[in-house]
């Protein structure tokens, strides 16, 4: 059985609130990586914050502006921060990693703390984004990790079928 669950799917389709759903059900403590977008004068802000179901959100960071058609993706923050916010995960039940996307595609830290904790025994519920890179690509192609594509049709279904998978993974820990 797979430890860890990746959801996909098109762009507010509702993959994150399927995560947030799961958790309210579940008994699960979580902590974990999270972004946040925002719209501003300068276009999109992405962000990234450390989650914790306990805690609550603290503070977020910049992490990249999008004008369309340009990006600017601050590596470092994904490097320095991200890498951390990773790698002291796992001190609750769950490790949510939320979301997996191109913009950290050039910040090898990151992505090695990833897979650290792709290989760990602490499940994972995270979004992965469903373009092509070879970091994603990487986490989708992993031994232990199953993707769920969510639709508009099965979103509603996703947070009770999270709770039954998580609830077996969990049980054999």
């Amino acid at each position: 059985m797979k430890r860890h669950i990746f959801l996909t799917g098109e762009i507010q389709v509702g993959k994150s609130t399927a995560i947030r759903r799961f958790l309210a059900l579940s008994e699960l403590t979580a902590d974990g990586f999270m972004s946040h977008i925002s719209d501003s004068e300068n276009g999109r802000e992405l962000y990234i914050a450390r989650f914790d179901s306990v805690l609550g959100e603290t503070d977020r960071t910049l992490a990249a502006r999008v004008r369309f058609p340009n990006f600017e993706v601050y590596s470092g923050v994904f490097d320095t921060l991200g890498a951390e916010l990773i790698r002291d995960s796992g001190r609750r039940d769950i490790i949510v990693i939320d979301e997996l996307g191109r913009m950290e595609e050039n910040s090898p830290v990151f992505k090695a703390a990833v897979f650290e904790k792709l290989g760990g025994g602490t499940p994972i519920v995270g979004v992965v984004k469903k373009a092509g890179s070879a970091f994603l690509d990487g986490v989708r192609a992993h031994p232990n990790a199953e993707i769920l594509a969510v639709t508009r049709e099965n979103r509603g279904a996703i947070p009770s079928l999270l709770a039954e998978r998580f609830a077996r993974v969990t049980a054999g820990r």
